[in-house]
């Protein structure tokens, strides 16, 4: 399996297995709801990938991930709480597992590095509720992060 989907995968566990581990009423889904979405939701998805120069003699470079947590709440009160856990959270860094080793909750996988969050911001989606009303209550928080292994 890729770095990249271990990476996706761990922030994922990470919203459903410590962020939102005392609300089990929360849906918590890897990628964007497209159908069936039940509120209140939260869906992480990975876009975009930039490498960059990193430092002199390193043909590698430097990846920064851009990582989007949509919020679907059922109201505003609820989309906020919901936004700013997350906000406050990812202020720390994410740990990042081997998953080829296997998945919770059968399998503890190894720490193979962390995700370091910058940039990190939240914005409320405003829809028109008579349009679509499930969407209505929403925010996303992304962040841009660099790997580091350790």
């Amino acid at each position: 399996m890729y770095i990249e989907r271990k990476q996706d995968l761990s922030i994922f566990y990470w919203l459903k297995d410590d962020i939102f581990a005392d609300a089990p009423f929360i849906t918590i889904v890897d990628g964007f709801p497209t159908e069936g979405l039940s509120v209140p939701t939260v869906s992480v998805e990975g876009s975009d990938i930039n490498i960059g120069p990193f430092e002199l003699g390193n043909p590698h470079g430097i990846k920064y991930r851009i990582w989007d947590i949509d919020v679907f709440g059922e109201n505003k009160s609820q989309r906020d709480e919901f936004g700013y856990r997350i906000l406050n959270e990812v202020e720390s860094k994410i740990p990042v597992y081997n998953y080829d080793e296997g998945f919770p909750p059968d399998v503890t996988p190894t720490k193979t590095g962390v995700l370091i969050p910058e940039r990190i911001k939240m914005e409320i989606i405003r829809v028109d509720p008579n349009l679509v009303s499930d969407l209505y209550w929403r925010a996303t928080v992304s962040f841009v992060a660099i790997y580091e292994q350790t």
